[in-house]
């Protein structure tokens, strides 16, 4: 936009009308909208309401939480943020356009002031639409019940929220808005007892939150165990499930989930370090179970046996709706993962994948094997490489078969690699990927993504997204829900990514 304001003046601008520029801001990238607010009224306008759509409130600085050691202050982000929050309770205008809000709360003490301040903002944001909260288990730091209260009474368009599920006791003050998704997770601060961790208080919470949201509630994340309590009238109604199995190792719920979850098109499963038995076992047995499921993510860390990729291949065949398939974690050697390749080369809509498996090395047979499998209709695929010997990784130089899988996709439009290195990614570089993936928009590499551009047939690539952005990371970053889909609870950055 600034290269076209230099090369024609600014004054054939206010020659489009706001709507036709309100259609061409939808299809620019990211970077052109921002640059828009500084360009002209008209244009700052219209895309104000686009650039300050989701907005991220910082209290503290989130690498602290970290176990490297590393002092972080607390910086430019959290002054932003309360410049933020003030413009919003002084401008209603702009209050108006945050429709998306995340809340990056690590701090080590009650804090107070924020939280007092995010409470009168969120007192005149009665266009939200998705509120969400994250903290840490050494920065914790929950909303406190003035800011429920607010929450609930004023953001009366609230239909999907994120809390700790130690904010359980207080979520009753939401229960007047008629929310579509829910998510309560776990942040292990050693605050539960060494038995199950949901005492009875807990479930008698889940189940009035249940009871209030019936038929409204479409989209739940949960720990395990919670589904075993969970109404059969509320499982019949949903359509998006994520259960995680991190806390329990309780895989008894995936029976009741394939028995009763006849609507649902979204199943993310997320286990811990053991054989999830009673997921495969299941999977064996009803593997015509879920026929309406277009999204299957899978992260298991442990080793799978040859039983269960069997199992896998059975349900995923069976899947004709299946657009969206990721399973990763675990080290699986390709030629462990015949079957399962073998029922992905079956899905003839499939269109988003991920995979994480282990090679000796890889060379022009294994780029064959995956050219021919992975089916052509894929625009975003996610790969992670695993090498049996250290520097594998960088055995083949950048032409050879690695490049020509990526190539060999004709609609790929957002890739992710990622290798054993801590630094590099096997074989080719980002700016290798673009030169040779024609259209490519955005690729990842380990926690580096940069979107791609295309100008007067010249390849752009933008900088880096910030630590910040890749850690809590949104469909608005994205810009698309099936690759944000894809990339959700990836670890992609660890310690030493922001502790150097």
């Amino acid at each position: 936009m600034a290269e076209a304001v230099r090369r024609f003046g600014a004054g054939w601008i206010e020659t489009l009308p706001p709507e036709l520029w309100q259609i061409i801001l939808d299809f620019a990238p990211s970077a052109t909208i921002r640059e828009c607010l500084a360009v002209s009224k008209l244009l700052h306008d219209v895309a104000a309401p686009i650039v300050f759509s989701a907005l991220r409130i910082h209290f503290g600085a989130w690498q602290a939480d970290s176990e490297s050691g590393t002092q972080w202050a607390e910086g430019d982000c959290v002054r932003r943020s309360c410049s933020m929050l003030l413009h919003i309770m002084t401008d209603p205008i702009f209050a108006s356009y945050v429709k998306h809000l995340d809340v990056l709360a690590f701090v080590d003490k009650k804090a107070t002031f924020e939280l007092c301040c995010l409470t009168k903002a969120l007192g005149v944001m009665h266009n939200l639409r998705t509120f969400r909260w994250h903290t840490g288990s050494r920065m914790f730091s929950i909303p406190d019940n003035e800011l429920m209260k607010t929450l609930a009474s004023t953001c009366y368009r609230l239909c999907e929220y994120s809390l700790p599920i130690q904010c359980l006791s207080e979520i009753h003050g939401l229960k007047q808005l008629r929310a579509t998704s829910v998510s309560l997770q776990f942040v292990d601060t050693n605050l539960w007892h060494s038995g199950s961790p949901l005492d009875d208080v807990d479930l008698a919470c889940f189940a009035s939150l249940f009871d209030v949201y019936r038929g409204f509630l479409t989209q739940l994340s949960v720990p395990s165990q919670v589904v075993l309590e969970c109404p059969v009238f509320i499982l019949q109604h949903l359509t998006h499930l994520t259960i995680d199995c991190t806390e329990d190792g309780d895989f008894g719920s995936i029976p009741i989930i394939f028995g009763s979850c006849n609507r649902l098109e979204s199943l993310h499963i997320q286990s811990p370090e053991q054989p999830p038995d009673d997921l495969f076992a299941t999977m064996a047995e009803s593997p015509s179970a879920l026929p309406l499921l277009t999204h299957l993510k899978i992260n298991v860390e442990f080793p799978w046996g040859e039983t269960r990729y069997d199992a896998l291949a059975g349900f995923i065949r069976s899947k004709k709706k299946l657009r969206c398939l990721d399973f990763g974690e675990a080290s699986v050697y390709l030629t462990m993962l015949a079957p399962v390749l073998s029922a992905i080369e079956s899905l003839s809509g499939l269109e988003v994948l991920g995979l994480d498996i282990t090679v000796d090395a890889f060379g022009e047979a294994e780029s064959a094997y995956l050219q021919r499998i992975i089916p052509k209709t894929v625009t975003a695929l996610r790969l992670e490489l695993g090498y049996t010997q250290p520097g594998m990784e960088n055995a083949l130089k950048p032409a050879s078969p690695w490049i020509e899988l990526w190539a060999s996709l004709p609609r790929l439009a957002f890739a992710y690699l990622a290798g054993d290195d801590e630094q590099h990614c096997p074989t080719l570089s980002a700016d290798e990927l673009a030169d040779a993936v024609a259209s490519l928009r955005l690729i990842g590499c380990r926690w580096r993504f940069r979107e791609v551009e295309r100008v007067d047939g010249e390849v752009k690539m933008s900088e880096p997204w910030s630590q910040t952005k890749v850690r809590f990371r949104t469909v608005q970053d994205f810009g698309c829900e099936d690759w944000e889909w894809l990339m959700r609870d990836h670890g992609l950055l660890s310690d030493f990514s922001y502790a150097r």
